[in-house]
């Protein structure tokens, strides 16, 4: 029977052939270990290619999910200053039917002219849209 391991003391080997069949399984475990390095140097070319990758799709997706949030966000915005400013107008409207329903215009019928006037009117839009807004802005404060 051959000795499994290879005596460390090149004295001790017994015969030429011992000597042989020691060279020839450490040949092995060389040819052995070679293979493994390139067997993980392979996988772990392949994991961190894998590993980048990953990264890169990663930050992209962040990125369109931020613009989305954010397109989202400004559109519920616009939907909101849309709604706030057409309920300004709609008071407005009805501040002009109730008037003329009434007849009773602010500072009495010598008046009325002046406030059927479009300058008037698109002058009390304005104003009653920014205190609308300024009345969302402090009811909604995380808004811009």
């Amino acid at each position: 029977m051959i000795n499994k391991r290879y005596p460390r003391d090149p004295s001790k080997i017994a015969s030429p052939s011992e000597k042989d069949a020691a060279f020839l399984r450490w040949v092995e475990k060389a040819d052995e270990e070679t293979r493994r390095r390139k067997a993980a140097e392979v996988v772990l070319k392949d994991r961190t290619t894998q590993a980048r990758t990953s990264q890169r799709e990663a930050k992209i997706a962040r990125g369109e999910v931020v613009t989305l949030s954010r397109k989202q966000k400004a559109k519920e915005e616009a939907t909101k200053a849309g709604y706030w400013s057409g309920g300004a107008a709609i008071c407005v409207a009805l501040f002009y039917e109730f008037c003329k329903a009434s007849n009773g215009w602010i500072g009495g019928p010598k008046y009325q002219s002046l406030w059927q006037h479009e300058a008037m009117i698109s002058t009390l839009t304005f104003l009653t849209t920014s205190v609308f807004a300024w009345v969302y802005k402090a009811a909604h404060p995380d808004s811009k």
